[in-house]
């Protein structure tokens, strides 16, 4: 499963979660950072719900991950951390089906 939103990626093979955020590149042409980490590394999920007017935010907490800001996001991205997904309320039906995939496969 593969979501995108706002230049930011989150996908799930069943084993490994992979957040890919854009970065400002060469000559004007973006690049993306990806951090990949295992289900069962993940030691906890903070997830908050889109409302009217704030985007839903995922942050997985794994250690040995660095939650470290991102600054050389390109125009109209957002400076979370590596760890972080932010969505809007369209992708919320998708976002539960990954947080239910991801939980599954860390056996909570």
């Amino acid at each position: 499963m593969h979501i995108r939103a706002r230049r930011r990626s989150v996908g799930f093979d069943g084993r490994t979660v992979t957040i890919s955020v854009a970065v400002k590149g060469s000559l004007l042409i973006p690049d993306d950072v990806k951090v990949r980490f295992r289900a069962d590394e993940i030691t906890r999920v903070d997830h908050s719900e889109p409302t009217a007017f704030k985007p839903g935010r995922i942050v997985f907490v794994v250690p040995g991950v660095s939650r470290e800001i991102v600054r050389n996001v390109p125009m109209f991205a957002d400076q979370l951390g590596m760890t972080t997904f932010q969505y809007p309320g369209s992708l919320k039906p998708k976002v539960a089906k990954l947080l239910a995939e991801i939980a599954k496969a860390r056996g909570k």
